[in-house]
C-alpha cells in the first residue's frame, strides 16, 4: 500500500471514535501473530508530561547503547513520527506496508479504531527492528488503553495525574488515577512523579494490591535550576549541572522522572551510566510543547489543552516572559475544559485571537471560544483560519512582545506552516 493510501485508510477510521477497552487491540494483534509477546515494554501513562518523559528516557537508553522503539500519539508535524526507532521515524514504505497488513486483518468483526491499528503497526515494526526495549506512551487512561495489552512490563512510569477526559476516565482524580494505575502489573516496578495526595494514595494502594514496588520523585531533589531561552541547567540529587535543551518550568521534573526510571532499570541489570543519562537528557528535543519557533516578536507554540497543562503554561509565561506584552492564538477541541484554560491563561494576554481548528467536527468554534475567553479578557478577536490568526497576531504584537499559540496539539503544525509562509527571516522552520 502506498503511503498516501495508508493515510487515507487511517483517516477513514476516525469515524469509529475512541473505544476504551482491550478487546479490539487483542483481537487485532492475535490475528497478526501477537507481535507484542516478545517485546520488553516500558509503559508511560499520566495526564501531562507523558511525551516529555518518554522522550527523555528514549534518548537515555539510546545513549546507553540500546536499540529503542518509541510509540507516541498524536502526531504533531508528521504522521510517521508516532513510530520511531533510534531517532528515526518509520519510513513511508514501511508505514504503507504495515497499514496494508493491518487493513487486511481489521475485519468488520474486529472493528479496530485508528489508535488500535496504529498501536498494532508500532508493535509489528518494533519486533521487525529487533528493539531491545520499547517505550509505549498511553493514548488515554491506562487500564483500558490499547497500549496496555500485555500482562508484564519491564517498567511502568506514571507522570503527574489531574483531571482530563473526565467523561471517559472518571470525574475525580481518584477515579482517573485508578484507571491509569491499571498499568501497574503484579510483582513489577513503577516510577511515579510527585502526585497530589489523592492520586498518591490510590497508586500506593494499587501497588500494594499487585505486590509491586513503587517510588515517587521528590521535587526537593531538584536544585539550582536556571531557566534560559537557550535551555535549562539544574541539579538532581547528586547529579550536578544537568542540561536540557527543552524549555518549560516543568521540564526539570519531567527529566527527573526519566532519571529515576533509568535508575530503576539499572537496578534490574541494565548498563546505564551517568554519562548516558547526561547525553540522553541533552539530546532530547520535542516539538509543539512550549517550542520556540520564531523571533521579533518571540513566537512560541504549546499543546496545553487542559487545566493542569494550562497551569504549567501560565508558570512558563510568568518565568520566561516577564514584563512582555503577549498575544495569544487559541484553538481547542470542544470536549476539553475550555473554561478552565481560559480562566487561567486569558488574564495575562494583551489580546487573544481565537480560531476554529481544521478538524471542525471536534473543534470548538472560534466564536464559541471567544465568548468563553471574554469572561476573563475582553480583548478578543476571532479568525476564520490559522493563517489569518497568525497574520493578525503579527499585526497586533509589538516586536519586543510575544506571540503564544496554544490549545490542541493538532493545530501546532498549521501554526508553524502559516508562520513560515509569511517569510519571516527570524522564523525557525518546521522541524
Amino acid at each position: 500500500m502506498k503511503y498516501d493510501e495508508a493515510l487515507e485508510y487511517l483517516e477513514g477510521l476516525n469515524k469509529r471514535g475512541i473505544h476504551p477497552g482491550l478487546e479490539g487491540i487483542r483481537a487485532l494483534t492475535a490475528s497478526l501473530n501477537n507481535p507484542e509477546s516478545d517485546l520488553k515494554i516500558i509503559r508511560v501513562v499520566g495526564t501531562n508530561g507523558k511525551g516529555s518523559v518518554s522522550l527523555y528516557l528514549y534518548r537515555i537508553l539510546m545513549a546507553a547503547g540500546y536499540r529503542v522503539g518509541l510509540y507516541q500519539s498524536p502526531a504533531v508535524f508528521d504522521e510517521r513520527e508516532i513510530i520511531r526507532v533510534n531517532g528515526r521515524n518509520i519510513s513511508k514504505a514501511d508505514y504503507g506496508r504495515l497499514v496494508g497488513r493491518v487493513m487486511l486483518t481489521n475485519t468488520e468483526s474486529i472493528g479496530a479504531t485508528r489508535f488500535e491499528c496504529e498501536t498494532a503497526m508500532a508493535l509489528m515494526y518494533f519486533k521487525e527492528k529487533e528493539c531491545d526495549f520499547v517505550i509505549l506512551e498511553a493514548g488515554l487512561g491506562g487500564a483500558l488503553d490499547a497500549t496496555n495489552l500485555t500482562d508484564s512490563d519491564v517498567l511502568s512510569v506514571i507522570t503527574p495525574i489531574g483531571l482530563d477526559h473526565c467523561g471517559i476516565l472518571g470525574s475525580t482524580v481518584e477515579e482517573i488515577t485508578r484507571n491509569k494505575a491499571g498499568v501497574i502489573k503484579r510483582d513489577s516496578f513503577c516510577v511515579s512523579a510527585s502526585q497530589c495526595p489523592e492520586a498518591k494514595s490510590v497508586l500506593e494502594e494499587v501497588a500494594k494490591e499487585q505486590g509491586a514496588e513503587i517510588s515517587f520523585v521528590d521535587p526537593s531533589d531538584l536544585t539550582c535550576i536556571k531557566y534560559k531561552l537557550s535551555g535549562t541547567i539544574f541539579n538532581y540529587g547528586t547529579l550536578k549541572g544537568l542540561k536540557i535543551q527543552r524549555l518549560g518550568v516543568f521540564q526539570p521534573e519531567n527529566a527527573a522522572i526519566a532519571i529515576e526510571a533509568s535508575f530503576a532499570l539499572s537496578k534490574r541489570g541494565l548498563n546505564i551510566s551517568e554519562t548516558a543519562v547526561r547525553k540522553g537528557l541533552e539530546a532530547s528535543v520535542d516539538f509543539g510543547r512550549f517550542e520556540h519557533i520564531g523571533d521579533r516578536p518571540l513566537f512560541f507554540i504549546d499543546g496545553a489543552h487542559n487545566e493542569p497543562a494550562a497551569k504549567r503554561l501560565k508558570d512558563n509565561v510568568e518565568t520566561y516572559f516577564t514584563n512582555k506584552e503577549i498575544v495569544y492564538i487559541m484553538g481547542m477541541f470542544k470536549d476539553k475544559d475550555t473554561e478552565a484554560v481560559a480562566r487561567i491563561m486569558a488574564p495575562m494576554a494583551r489580546s487573544v485571537i481565537t480560531v476554529t481548528l481544521p478538524n471542525k467536527v471536534r473543534s470548538e468554534t472560534a466564536m464559541g471560544l471567544a465568548e468563553t475567553v471574554m469572561r476573563y479578557n475582553p480583548m478578543v478577536t476571532t479568525a476564520d483560519s490559522v493563517p489569518e490568526a497568525v497574520e493578525l497576531a503579527r499585526l497586533m504584537c509589538p516586536k519586543d512582545g510575544v506571540i503564544l499559540a496554544f490549545g490542541s496539539l493538532s493545530f501546532m503544525k498549521d501554526v508553524k506552516r502559516a508562520a513560515a509562509l509569511k517569510g519571516n527571516k527570524d522564523f525557525h522552520g518546521v522541524k
